[in-house]
């Protein structure tokens, strides 16, 4: 008995524990549906609600790992693809805010949920914390905005997860003649890279310079009136740096590249640590707020997740003509949902995918700050 209590006492067999768990239950088919590293978010919820703690350091640079190896991916295609899809863009998180504020206003009207709980909901649904803060510094720190988003955050990455799998196999897509249709990588000038200086084969050193940047990007606050402020945080500042040093390429004769060999296991790693974080955190109050609030906010959570990203593929993919998985892409991005990121790229098996997610997340982090504000000011505090 002591020796369980032992174990359990400790913090990195625990974290890896959960982790080697996550990661088999992910491999698990159910219905032809895989959780892949997802499945340690249901691991980490379960560990979290007996009372596994994980400090939440390991999830912010988790994230940051993990957008900015997105975003050394993105960088070739990156600008050439904004360009020729600005304006879809933008109206494919136009879309994903319209869907939450519409179904935010249906639960604070037509159910009687407290404006702070109704935002907590929404941001948990949308995975956006950024969100959560804007709405903890309307209606300060006491406010039941974080019960919601502890509740509604989990089906917030599953609905997603779900739905970017789902849909290729119900349209039974051909995925080699979808990649077909995204953007090309451009060609590879060899005698230059040839000449360049690497600090690492492997180029770890330009995924820590990435992650860097994007802290000190992130760190930057913009004050947008009334106390609010914006800031992209670490992990939308970890993918602008990734976009721009993969897209420099080198400085003088030193190469600012990394090969997909690395990008991809750190990838990975660096979402498992995101969602080991959240989910250890989320554990508690997944079960406290069941316990008070019944199955209502979840069924709530579930609609606003929904309806925003169906908004959101339905004008990437039907209104500006983006191919399906660059609809995904966009659709992913724009519900700020990292973790389906990932599942997409596995399910398309191409990482340009990775750029339309990076052209549509910065935009939904800037937009899902200023919601609450104008829900607030729209539906009264």
């Amino acid at each position: 008995m002591d020796f369980v209590q032992s174990l359990s006492g400790n913090a990195v067999f625990m974290i890896f524990l959960t982790l080697v768990l996550g990661y088999a239950l992910g491999r698990i088919s159910f219905a032809g549906i895989e959780f892949g590293t997802s499945g340690v978010l249901i691991v980490a919820l379960i560990f979290g609600a007996l009372g596994m703690e994980v400090p939440s350091v390991i999830g912010t640079a988790g994230l940051g790992l993990f957008l900015a190896c997105v975003g050394l991916s993105a960088g070739p295609t990156f600008f050439s693809n904004l360009k020729a899809n600005f304006w879809g863009y933008i109206a494919t998180t136009a879309a994903v805010l319209l869907g939450a504020s519409l179904t935010v206003t249906l639960a604070v009207k037509a159910f009687g949920l407290p404006l702070d709980l109704a935002l907590g909901v929404m941001a948990g649904a949308m995975t956006s914390t950024a969100s959560l803060a804007t709405t903890k510094e309307v209606f300060g720190d006491q406010s039941a905005a974080g019960v919601g988003y502890g509740l509604a955050y989990v089906f917030g990455i599953i609905s997603v997860l779900l739905f970017v799998q789902l849909l290729p196999k119900l349209l039974k897509v051909d995925i080699a003649a979808e990649n077909d249709k995204l953007p090309k990588l451009p060609a590879a000038k060899a005698g230059k890279e040839k000449a360049l200086t690497e600090i690492d084969a492997p180029g770890v050193f330009v995924v820590c310079l990435a992650i860097m940047l994007g802290a000190l990007l992130g760190s930057f606050k913009l004050p947008l009136g009334g106390g609010a402020t914006f800031s992209l945080g670490t992990g939308g500042g970890a993918i602008i740096a990734g976009i721009a040093v993969s897209s420099i390429g080198h400085i003088g004769k030193i190469k600012l590249t990394a090969p997909k060999s690395t990008l991809v296991p750190l990838r990975d790693l660096g979402i498992a640590w995101f969602l080991l974080q959240n989910g250890a955190a989320a554990g508690p109050k997944f079960v406290s707020t069941l316990e008070q609030y019944g199955v209502m906010l979840l069924l709530i959570g579930a609609l606003i997740s929904c309806v925003s990203l169906l908004f959101a593929y339905a004008v990437a993919r039907f209104v500006f003509r983006i191919p399906l998985f660059g609809a995904l892409g966009a659709t992913t991005g724009a519900m700020t949902a990292a973790p389906s990121l990932n599942a997409l790229i596995g399910v398309s098996k191409d990482d340009r995918v990775a750029s339309f997610y990076a052209a549509c997340q910065p935009i939904a982090t800037v937009g899902l700050v200023v919601l609450p504000n104008f829900l607030v000011a729209v539906l009264g505090g």
